[in-house]
């Protein structure tokens, strides 16, 4: 079956060849065409309306089957359109050169001209042609029409679609905007409350297994991360008032014990005797300059050192002359046992160092050495000038008696006295005068 452009194509062109046909018959040569001008005008005037009405009638119907034909091939369309506007152009090209004939060909001589066997054979397939044309163009009308309908049909079944497309849109907007954005609006809620501050604040939506879900326990997971965090900062804080205040308390100890120390080295430092401390292994802890100053110690040796070097510089000075582990040894034991001692030694100058021991509480040792050379020459002295006295009075002829001044008791009589009063020294000293036993003859 051929298409409708195609057919409508060909009857155009068939009606436009029949027109040249039609025409090229119609032009005999000028000197034959003086007697039937007028006739063949008049008939080629009535023929050529006819034509034209037919033509309008086809290109009227052509046009108005132009949206179904479009619809249906637009290059189609064009040809059809091509062969009626020929067809049209032929029919004025046909009248125009009839009207120009027509000045010089008479009447009688156009109709024996025009009225023939040859033009009423090329008329009629002209007519048949139209008719031919009309009719298809009839048959694509009514096409066109039903086409048309089925578009209408279409365009509601696509507006509908549309309409539910847009109602399931609509539907979907709202289903999410409940189950999506407004939890993810409450999410965001409570991420606002977190970041100002609130980290008590109750994340929504955590048993949610979707996405959703998810993300609220990430959210969780945030808040719980902030509360450490907050959490670890106070703590920071605490513990750096914590350390301010035992920095500040450590260095009024410090002070304290800075002050304590001057304080002892100062009191340590007055005391005549000389001075060390010593822990529990025999480290020097503390000693003052009359220590230092009695053996000679140089100020290498200072707190920290050992007795141990103490007693090597007193045998290197020639203060010391016994075996220093055993010395050692004996104070080790001394300060475990814990057992104060008081002892002298000489020195190999001369010097006579009074030894006084006692343990300290908490551990440790205190050892206070006095230089008693004088005192004890002084005693020696002492003792011979007491010696020397007692030989002068007990060897004097005259008696001498002592007595204490407060209880009038005998202190001291000698030889003389004892025979001036008959009594030995023995009887005499202790007692009073009231109580003195009779004189026994001599």
């Amino acid at each position: 079956m051929r298409a409708p452009a195609d057919e409508l194509s060909a009857h155009a062109d068939r009606f436009g060849v029949g027109c040249r046909q039609y025409r090229a018959r119609q032009r005999p040569d000028l000197r034959d065409r003086d007697g039937v001008a007028r006739d063949l005008h008049v008939h080629r005037t009535g023929e050529s309306k006819a034509i034209r009405g037919r033509v309008g009638q086809v290109q009227r119907r052509a046009h108005g089957g132009d949206d179904a034909l479009g619809a249906d091939c637009p290059s189609r369309r064009s040809r059809a359109i091509r062969g009626v506007q020929t067809a049209s152009d032929a029919v004025h090209r046909l009248s125009a050169g009839t009207g120009a004939a027509g000045l010089e060909i008479s009447p009688a001589a156009a109709r024996e001209w025009g009225d023939n066997q040859a033009n009423r054979t090329v008329r009629s397939k002209l007519n048949a042609d139209l008719e031919a044309l009309q009719r298809s163009y009839d048959k694509r009308a009514r096409e066109a029409d039903q086409l048309a309908d089925e578009n209408r049909y279409a365009a509601w079944y696509l507006f509908m679609l549309g309409l539910a497309a847009l109602v399931l849109a609509a539907i979907n907007v709202l289903v999410m905007r409940d189950s999506v954005v407004g939890r993810l609006s409450d999410i965001a809620q409570a991420t606002d409350r977190i970041a100002a501050g609130d980290i008590k604040s109750e994340v929504p939506h955590l048993m949610r297994h979707d996405e959703i879900g998810h993300l609220a326990r990430n959210m969780q997971h945030f808040r719980d991360a902030m509360q450490k965090i907050l959490e670890l900062e106070q703590l920071e804080f605490n513990t750096a008032q914590q350390r301010d205040a035992a920095i500040t308390q450590r260095d009024q100890f410090n002070d304290k014990y800075q002050a304590k120390k001057w304080q002892l080295s100062a009191a340590i430092n007055s005391m005549p005797q000389g001075l060390i401390m010593l822990d529990g292994r025999a480290n020097v802890v503390a000693m003052n300059n009359n220590y230092r100053r009695i053996y000679n110690l140089p100020e290498t040796i200072r707190a920290g050192s050992t007795l141990e070097k103490i007693l090597q510089h007193r045998i290197k000075s020639g203060l010391f002359s016994d075996d220093i582990a055993k010395h050692l040894a004996a104070i080790l034991d001394r300060i475990a046992r814990r057992e104060p001692t008081a002892y002298e030694i000489a020195l190999n100058d001369g010097r006579t160092i009074n030894i006084y021991e006692r343990p300290m509480d908490g551990g440790g040792w205190v050892s206070v050495h006095e230089d008693v050379t004088d005192l004890r020459h002084g005693q020696r002295m002492l003792e011979r000038t007491e010696r020397l006295l007692a030989t002068i009075v007990e060897n004097v002829h005259e008696g001498i008696i002592a007595k204490d001044a407060r209880s009038l008791r005998y202190l001291f009589v000698n030889k003389a006295a004892e025979k001036m009063i008959g009594m030995s020294r023995a009887e005499i000293v202790g007692r009073t005068a009231n109580c003195s036993p009779r004189r026994r003859p001599t």
